[in-house]
């Protein structure tokens, strides 16, 4: 049995997921889930932490877009500095040797240009 209202809702969005920030703290996610294995060991509970922050990102963008004004700004500034915190993170990573050159260079250009349109929405 189908539901009309199922195939509705399908068909929309949430606002969040409108946002061109959202799909690359998304593929940032993805990109740090697909190597969880290699991170695993790091000192300092770096692997984690990566992990963590990208998450962080994309879940406190989301967040930040159900809200308007002041507290969607907040949630967005939280969205940034998690997105800062994976770039350090994905630091470690390369330094020791969880990463290769490409795969930090991928996953830096899409913190970077996650953290410039995070800065644009965190006003």
């Amino acid at each position: 049995m189908t539901h009309e209202a199922d195939t509705e809702t399908e068909a929309k969005y949430s606002r969040y997921e409108k946002l061109d920030a959202y799909g690359l703290a998304r593929r940032a996610t993805q990109f740090v889930a697909a190597r969880r294995a290699k991170l695993r060991g790091l000192p300092g509970e770096a692997g984690p932490q990566l992990e963590r922050a990208v998450v962080g990102a994309q879940t406190n963008l989301a967040s930040g877009a159900s809200h308007f004004g002041a507290e969607g700004r907040r949630h967005f500034r939280i969205a940034l500095s998690e997105a800062t915190e994976a770039g350090a993170a994905l630091d470690i990573a390369l330094d020791f040797g969880a990463f290769d050159e490409a795969e930090y260079r991928a996953l830096r250009a899409l913190l970077l240009r996650l953290a410039a349109t995070l800065r644009g929405l965190a006003g």
